[in-house]
């Protein structure tokens, strides 16, 4: 099952507080969004450090929950990111296509160019459908694989081999033991997969009918990411609050409306874990 999406899921503006949002504060970005969300990025107003972080910045996205790691210069700088978390159970609302993805990757935020995989929630006619999933954007969409289901513990890593540069992408059912392995070559239409930040997050795919260009997003309660580590290109490990890097916190807002769709809330207290919240469809 695949959606058809534009993955530039930067419509950002820059909130004081990490939970902060000002009504009407969102802010589209264009198609190309490299120059312009490296403008914007010089232009925020950093939250306070958290737990060692960098810097903490914080942004609104149409289809983006959680966080992502970055440095200032938003060049190649990761190799590995990682996360463990509960398949939500998801209510569909009613006679609405709606779909919500829970995934580890990098790339997506700077750039068009995503390689990640999770698990999956779409409402099929009202019945919702688990299943875990791939993708190597924009080279392709959403790769549906073995199924899962409520409650299931997932465990998902999304690393890059310098040799032969190729990305694995393993997501597993630890509760099932069913295993997704895919390796996937940096395919020519990636732009070199650059790799300029690594992230952990929950998001309504774009391509539906719900308006901004997303599916509508199902109740799925709250997720909570556990295990979180992120490996940069010099080997080393860290959470996401390690000093290594900068951190990027988001929430989902619609541009067109400003409502909240889901918030990301602050990390736990050793930096590897947060959860995201649903808000509204």
């Amino acid at each position: 099952m695949a959606a058809t999406r534009r993955r530039s899921p930067v419509l950002a503006a820059v909130l004081t507080g990490l939970l902060a949002l000002a009504p009407g504060a969102a802010k589209p970005f264009p198609a190309n969004v490299s120059a312009a969300a490296a403008q914007d990025q010089a232009q925020a107003r950093p939250a306070a450090p958290l737990r060692g972080a960098a810097t903490v910045t914080n942004y609104t996205s149409r289809n983006w929950a959680g966080y992502f790691t970055t440095n200032a210069a938003h060049t190649t700088d990761f190799r590995s990111v990682h996360a463990r978390w509960i398949q939500p159970k998801i209510v569909c609302p009613a006679a609405k296509d709606a779909w919500v993805v829970s995934w580890v990757g990098m790339d997506g935020w700077w750039n068009d160019i995503v390689e990640q995989g999770g698990s999956s929630a779409r409402c099929a006619n009202g019945v919702p459908q688990y299943a875990l999933w791939w993708e190597m954007f924009p080279h392709n969409d959403i790769q549906i694989a073995n199924p899962t289901k409520p409650g299931d513990l997932i465990d998902a890593t999304v690393t890059y081999e310098p040799v032969p540069k190729k990305f694995r992408i393993v997501v597993k059912d630890l509760t099932t033991g069913q295993t997704l392995v895919r390796v996937q070559p940096c395919y020519p239409d990636m732009g070199g997969c650059p790799r300029v930040n690594a992230e952990a997050i929950t998001e309504t795919p774009l391509g539906g009918n719900a308006g901004d260009g997303v599916f509508f997003l199902p109740d799925y309660g709250a997720v909570r990411y556990d295990h979180v580590s992120v490996t940069d290109t010099a080997g080393h490990v860290g959470t996401l609050a390690d000093a290594h890097w900068d951190l990027g916190h988001v929430n989902q807002v619609s541009p067109s409306s400003s409502v909240r769709k889901q918030t990301a809330l602050p990390l736990g207290p050793n930096g590897a874990s947060f959860t995201t919240v649903w808000v509204h469809e």
